[in-house]
């Protein structure tokens, strides 16, 4: 018997003795309530949670603050997925602009973009 089941037993063993002074009214409650917990262990966590009482259920009032704090989440979630594909776009932008052989000053001359439109037409 390891040291956990030896702790185990001598607990049990001091609440059975004191057990014994303990009112018929109050030991009534306390096998009561030992039957729902072993009742709620055999049926498993998830069904004891959805049997729970209501007490645990979210107030009426909060149910639309949270759906809007959650719409307001994806909102957020994704204009921040629109602005890293945007940085992600300029950057490749950028990327082909110093890897090229033209100078940069040679895409802002007005001359070189008419000149780059007019030898796409042709």
């Amino acid at each position: 018997m390891n040291p956990q089941q030896q702790f185990g037993r001598r607990v049990a063993h001091l609440l059975s003795e004191g057990s014994a002074q303990l009112d018929d009214a109050v030991l009534a409650r306390l096998r009561h309530s030992r039957q729902q917990a072993v009742a709620a262990r055999r049926r498993g966590f998830l069904a004891a949670l959805l049997s729970a009482p209501r007490r645990w259920a979210l107030l009426p009032a909060l149910r639309p603050a949270l759906t809007a704090a959650l719409v307001l989440a994806v909102f957020l979630a994704g204009d921040y997925v629109n602005s890293e594909r945007t940085l992600a776009r300029q950057g490749e932008v950028e990327t082909a602009l110093l890897a090229d052989d033209l100078p940069i000053d040679a895409y802002l001359d007005q001359g070189f973009r008419a000149w780059l439109q007019s030898d796409s037409r042709s």
